[in-house]
C-alpha cells in the first residue's frame, strides 16, 4: 500500500465522521506514520507503555490479556477501519492491561502520543472524532459485558458472526472460544449441535 492510497482511505474515514476540507484532511494525515507488520507482530504489549495507536487500513488484529496462569483472554477483533490501541497506556503513559498482534499481514495508520497532542491542538474537530470513537467503543463494550452474563454462548457466537461475516476464515476457532469466554472444545460442540439444528 503507498502513501497516497493510505491517505486516501483515512480521508474518507474521517470525511464520514467529521466535517472538513481538504486541505485539513491532507494536514491531518501527515500527522500519521504508515506502517506495515506481518503475522504475529506486536503493535504494543501487556505490561508495556502503549507508545502509540493506530487505525488499521487492512488486515486483522487481536487484542488481548494474558492472566497469570498463562491464558489468553481476547477482548476484541479489530479490522479494518478500526482503531487499536490501549486507551489509559497510552493517555496517562502507564503499563497496557493488554496485548495487540497481528493475525495476518496488516497496514496501519500510527501515531505517537507527543503527535496526537499536537494533532487535536491544531485540529479540535479531531477531538470531536475522537469522542465519538470512545462512545462507539463504551457502547460494544457495555453490549458485550451485557451478552456475557445474560446470554448463552450460542447466543454471542451468532452476535459475533453476524457483526463480523467471515471472520470464521480469519481467526482461529480457539480464539474465538476465547472471545466468547468458552473452551474450544465447547465451541465446537456447540457448532455441531447448531448445525444439527439446523438440518432438522
Amino acid at each position: 500500500m503507498t502513501k497516497i492510497e493510505a491517505h486516501v482511505l483515512f480521508s474518507k474515514y474521517l470525511s464520514n465522521h467529521i466535517s472538513l476540507d481538504e486541505k485539513h484532511l491532507q494536514a491531518i494525515c501527515e500527522f500519521y506514520e504508515l506502517k506495515q507488520y506481518s503475522k504475529k507482530d506486536i503493535f504494543f504489549k501487556q505490561g508495556s507503555i502503549a507508545c502509540k495507536e493506530g487505525f488499521v487500513l487492512s488486515g486483522l488484529w487481536k487484542i488481548f490479556h494474558r492472566d497469570i496462569k498463562g491464558a489468553e483472554h481476547v477482548l476484541y477483533f479489530a479490522f479494518s477501519n478500526w482503531w487499536i490501541g490501549d486507551m489509559a497506556s497510552f493517555s496517562n503513559q502507564t503499563e497496557a492491561f493488554f496485548s495487540a498482534e497481528a493475525l495476518e499481514k496488516t497496514w496501519v495508520l500510527e501515531i505517537d502520543k507527543h503527535k496526537k497532542d499536537k494533532l487535536l491542538q491544531d485540529f479540535p474537530a479531531m477531538e470531536r472524532l475522537f469522542r465519538i470513537i470512545i462512545e462507539k467503543h463504551l457502547v460494544v463494550l457495555q453490549k458485550r459485558f451485557l451478552l456475557t452474563i445474560s446470554t448463552q454462548a450460542s447466543e454471542r457466537y451468532l452476535e459475533l458472526i453476524q457483526r463480523a461475516p467471515g471472520i470464521e476464515q480469519l481467526v482461529p476457532q480457539h480464539q474465538i472460544a476465547s472471545y466468547l469466554g468458552i473452551l474450544p472444545e465447547s465451541l465446537s460442540r456447540m457448532k455441531k449441535n447448531m448445525m444439527k439444528g439446523i438440518k432438522n
